[in-house]
């Protein structure tokens, strides 16, 4: 990435989040090294914190599919990686998340952008949003919806089941998630 390229990330970062800012520090006491993923808007904190970090690498992905191989690569190579998309994005992966990760069993977090969940009313979000939860439901895999609930226990009680189940989890973060 060039400095160029930087600069997008500052401005679509803005001011710093506080939430955002916590999820990378429970990321670092877990090790996550490497992160890929397609940017969003709704989680420009956590991709800016990425790119901050000299410790990640961070691989911006041009498609799910692409972050979902990068990381998949990364853990083959000793890494621990950090998968970050739109639900809408989600479902685009969903072939590569349950023939790879799943059937090998690959602890790797997803971070996901929860689009077209109840209260959004971008009509282009709202099929994937009704069905996003039903589909780590019917591939058995962890998840959880951010809330306002503890992010520090959340978070690290995702990781800890990630690797006690060997299975890909999911953080779930609404729009405003880091207000």
């Amino acid at each position: 990435m060039n400095q160029s390229d930087k600069g997008v990330f500052n401005v679509l970062a803005g001011d710093r989040s506080e939430k955002a800012d916590l999820l990378h520090g429970i990321f670092r006491e877990f090790g996550v090294n490497f992160a890929s993923g397609v940017p969003c808007g709704v989680l420009r904190h956590i991709i800016k914190n990425f790119e901050d970090d000299a410790v990640v690498l961070h691989v911006i992905a041009n498609r799910e599919s692409e972050a979902v191989g990068l990381a998949t690569g990364a853990y083959f190579c000793g890494k621990i990686p950090a998968v970050y998309m739109q639900n809408s994005g989600l479902f685009s992966a969903s072939n590569d998340i349950a023939s790879l990760l799943i059937p090998y069993r690959m602890p790797i977090f997803f971070v996901v952008s929860y689009r077209g969940c109840e209260g959004e009313d971008a009509v282009q979000h709202l099929t994937t949003g009704r069905a996003t939860e039903r589909l780590l439901e019917s591939f058995g895999l962890p998840f959880e919806v951010f809330r306002n609930q503890n992010l520090r226990n959340l978070t690290r009680s995702l990781f800890e089941t990630m690797y006690k189940v060997e299975l890909p989890t999911f953080l779930l973060l609404k729009r405003g998630w880091h207000r």
